[in-house]
């Protein structure tokens, strides 16, 4: 031993003075200090390793030891130049500094020190121990290694005394501890290999037989790295990580983003089948039946004004005239060159657009439209109701009115949930025991709407700090590339209970069906009633005001004679 911490004392000077003139710059090392220079090289190592500069941007250090040996060691890293450091000397800074993942942590321990936590927990962070070499044993070491306090499996023990220097490691899937020579480090990988171990996942309730993707992430896992796996209860505490289907982050774990999303979706009623009568105006959209109306009035105006006949009309005589012509031709015979023009012309117009219309209305007979869908945002807020207990209503100001059983035909409902449309559906059906949206949803028959609401990446859930979140990163990205998540949901066979609509009507016409020809005759009947009430009573109104009229004009000659005679006697 003594030979390698003279090789490496002389390597170490050599590295700090290339031109080979190194002990005529420092005087010769005692024990101490060799063995001190050679710590401090295999910590560089060790650490370019495990906790890279360029990764671990800050390192932290608790220092529990007074030791003058321990100090010695402590100035030496410190004097090394890399990332900064934040030192602790407390005792809660442990937890405090170091629970979480990502960051890398020097402990400087006395070997006396216990620790003891309510159950055993796992610490995120990447450590290197300093521990003494205690003749006694090592009480903290064999304390973290038992794992029955705090788990830190992503620990490196150096045990190091006045001379020597040792590297331990625990390996808790082997359950073995393994010692590294340390002038020759090379970091094991630990995820490897993890000989049985069973990881727990954790599925809300419901999604066991819908999220397939999980279990075959987990399947892959486990072929791969000798291991197995459970579906486990998200109240379970043994859960390794999880997938909560709550459209948020889970603020209080720690997760990484995983192959999916997770949103809020809205379940709205499906459009119902217009009524028979909706034939007379689908076949024209509104834009088109304002074009026509307003035709009809230009050439009403105009042959009021330029005709040669119709100009011994009003307008809204004329305005029926140019009606007629479209429903059953001209009714009059017409003069002038312009007004016959423009009622041929307008005659052939006719034609086409009475063919069209009518060849639309046969077509609309035999085919079932429906109503518009409602998807967009403000088709939701307009036309939806939401049970007062929905807690995501108010956030995006949705009527919120009534139970989750109220009978309303508008009712809709808020349902976390994942992937896509089809996904939803699959989740709906299987949960529609366990959340009051799911069951109304089901048993209204509801659809998923385009809107969602609160979507994010999907996350995978770890509700520990164990070095099995390492593994995750790699196949997600693999997966990612690859283009297999694709492919997966697609390649399975999945039943769910699908809604179609009837498009085309393949039967016999019957009384309901020509319904619309007792609409038209009754309409007609009651436009004629109407119209010869108008008539008889625009006759009359004329009638009478002409009697108005002679009766006044009477009077007033009579009233005129009698002043004229008066005038003539005086």
């Amino acid at each position: 031993m003594s030979q390698a911490i003279a090789v490496a004392v002389f390597t170490y000077l050599a590295i700090l003075a290339p031109d080979g003139n190194a002990f005529d710059r420092f005087p010769l090392l005692t024990p101490v200090e060799s063995n001190i220079s050679f710590i401090m090289k295999a910590f560089l190592e060790l650490q370019s390793q495990w906790c890279p500069p360029w990764r671990y941007k800050k390192f932290y250090i608790l220092n529990y030891n007074s030791d003058q040996l321990s100090e010695d060691i402590l100035t030496g890293i410190l004097q090394l130049n890399g990332p900064p450091w934040i030192i602790s000397t407390e005792a809660s800074g442990l937890t405090y500094w170091t629970y979480e993942n990502n960051r890398c942590a020097v402990i400087m321990v006395s070997g006396y020190e216990r620790m003891r936590p309510a159950r055993p927990l796992y610490y995120g962070s990447r450590y290197f121990i300093f521990h003494p070499n205690l003749v006694e044993g090592n009480v903290f070491m064999d304390q973290i290694n038992s794992g029955m306090s705090c788990i830190l499996d992503k620990a490196y023990f150096i045990v190091y005394n006045r001379t020597t220097i040792e590297i331990r490691h625990k390996n808790f899937f082997t359950n073995r501890t393994i010692q590294l020579d340390p002038a020759h480090i090379q970091v094991t990988d630990d995820l490897k290999d993890l000989h049985g171990r069973k990881l727990h996942i954790a599925l809300p309730e419901g999604n066991e037989e819908v999220a397939t993707f999980e279990r075959y992430l987990a399947e892959t896992i486990c072929k791969q790295r000798n291991a197995s796996y459970e579906i486990s209860s998200l109240y379970d505490a043994s859960i390794d990580y999880g997938v909560v289907n709550m459209g948020m982050p889970f603020s209080t774990t720690d997760k990484t983003v995983a192959l999916g999303s997770t949103f809020v979706s809205v379940m709205v009623p499906r459009s119902k089948p217009k009524p028979i009568i909706a034939v007379l105006i689908d076949p024209f959209d509104h834009y088109t039946w304002i074009t026509l109306f307003a035709m009809v009035f230009v050439l009403a105006l105009v042959l009021s004004l330029f005709g040669k006949v119709l100009s011994q009309w009003n307008i809204i005589e004329n305005a029926l005239e140019m009606i007629m012509c479209i429903l059953g031709g001209p009714t009059r015979k017409y003069g002038g060159w312009f007004e016959n023009q423009i009622i041929t012309n307008y005659c052939l117009l006719a034609i086409v657009i009475v063919y069209s219309y009518q060849s639309l209305i046969i077509s609309y007979l035999t085919h079932t439209r429906y109503s518009p869908e409602i998807n967009t945002m403000d088709e939701i807020r307009n036309n939806c109701m939401f049970p007062s207990e929905s807690r995501w209503a108010a956030h995006f100001h949705f009527h919120a009115d009534g139970e989750y059983d109220d009978e309303r035909d508008n009712m809709c409902f808020l349902f976390a949930s994942r992937d896509d449309k089809q996904i939803t559906t699959l989740l709906v059906e299987n949960m529609r025991d366990i959340d009051p949206a799911a069951e109304q949803a089901y048993k209204r028959n509801l659809r998923v709407a385009d809107t969602v609401l609160l979507k994010y990446y999907l996350l995978y859930y770890f509700f520990n700090k164990s070095i099995i979140r390492e593994l995750f990163p790699f196949y997600i990205g693999a997966f990612r590339e690859s283009g297999l998540f694709d492919q997966h949901y697609r390649n399975k066979s999945i039943h769910t209970s699908s809604y179609k609509r009837e498009m085309f009507g393949v039967r016999s016409f019957n009384v309901a069906d020509l319904s619309i020809i007792w609409y038209l005759y009754a309409g007609g009947v009651m436009v004629s009633i109407l119209w010869f009430g108008v008539e008889i009573a625009f006759f009359h109104c004329l009638r009478c005001g002409r009697m108005v009229r002679k009766r006044c004009q009477t009077y007033f000659l009579r009233r005129k004679c009698e002043i004229r005679n008066t005038c003539s006697m005086e």
